[in-house]
């Protein structure tokens, strides 16, 4: 697998372990986010979207789906930012943690696709 793919391959674990906490012990990583714990569903919800989001990145990696791959560094960039207004706004200094977390991945992918240009994968078959 090339830098690229691991890249992404790597926050494709990232993101189905922070989705797996969120829907199985999500008072858990609240705790170690600093965050109150809580009963209601929306969390274990923001888990389920985050498996989902997880196994999309997967499959891309595997896929060698470089568009994907495009895509992803500017929308978690914005989410890295997104988590550092949080972290300011909210008082929350993990969450600090998280928002580097987010925008480091971000150049590890950009770098990788900017430097190690990988030829375009044929288009998928529409034939079953």
């Amino acid at each position: 697998m090339n830098w690229v793919r691991s890249s992404i391959a790597v926050w494709s674990f990232y993101v189905l372990g922070m989705g797996a906490g969120l829907l199985l012990a999500p008072n858990r990583v609240l705790d170690v986010l600093g965050i109150d714990p809580t009963r209601e569903a929306w969390i274990r919800v923001a888990g389920v979207m985050a498996l989902v989001l997880g196994v999309y990145y997967l499959g891309a990696a595997i896929h060698r789906a470089r568009w994907l791959f495009w895509y992803s560094v500017p929308s978690r960039i914005v989410s890295g930012v997104a988590l550092a207004f949080l972290a300011v706004t909210e008082s929350v200094w993990q969450l600090w943690l998280l928002a580097i977390l987010d925008v480091v991945a971000a150049g590890w992918t950009f770098v990788a696709l900017r430097f190690k240009p990988e030829p375009e994968p044929l288009e998928p078959s529409a034939a079953v």
